[in-house]
């Protein structure tokens, strides 16, 4: 069975039309449909429709994905939509996560400007249990520590030997 990203891919290129592209959401599970008039690309459409190998170049109409489980039909000229949809922070973070999905290509919204996906760091992985090893840089003092189970207040004796473990 197809993912729901793979279904609404098939359904910006043209590949599926409405009706199809509905049936295989409610196959998915995916708790939305598109609605004539509101979110569906006509063939019209998908003919003025073009990406090229940069953000900047996509030009025609795409579905605009703020998280909100609804897809709006939007317009997209020269990389850029004609509204922004979040706030880039001087860090170069967004308030909130939005994408375009225009003839099969994903894009990430900043302001109001299509770019490439960023790639998600992989989260730490998570220790199964309090570290009790010997840690001479530690030495006299209390750390905290987080593991599988819960987070614990660690104290080290003046040599750097874990002599106590607390949860907190």
């Amino acid at each position: 069975m197809k993912t729901i990203n793979e279904i609404i891919r098939d359904y910006t290129t043209g590949e599926a039309d409405l009706e199809s592209t509905n049936s295989a959401l409610a196959r998915a599970k995916a708790g939305f449909r598109f609605e004539p008039g509101k979110n569906d690309i006509t063939e019209e459409d998908r003919r003025q429709t073009v990406v090229g190998y940069y953000p900047e170049q996509a030009s025609g109409f795409g579905l605009l994905s703020t998280g909100t489980g609804s897809m709006e039909k939007v317009r997209v000229s020269g990389g850029k939509l004609g509204f922004a949809v979040n706030e880039v922070q001087p860090d170069g973070t967004t308030n909130c996560y939005a994408e375009v999905i225009i003839c099969g290509r994903t894009y990430e919204v900043l302001g109001d400007a299509l770019a490439e996906l960023r790639q998600a760091e992989p989260a730490p992985k998570a220790q199964k249990e309090v570290d009790m090893r010997r840690r001479t840089d530690l030495a006299g003092q209390e750390t905290e520590q987080s593991c599988r189970q819960g987070r614990f207040l660690v104290t080290y004796d003046q040599d750097g030997y874990a002599v106590k473990a607390r949860r907190i």
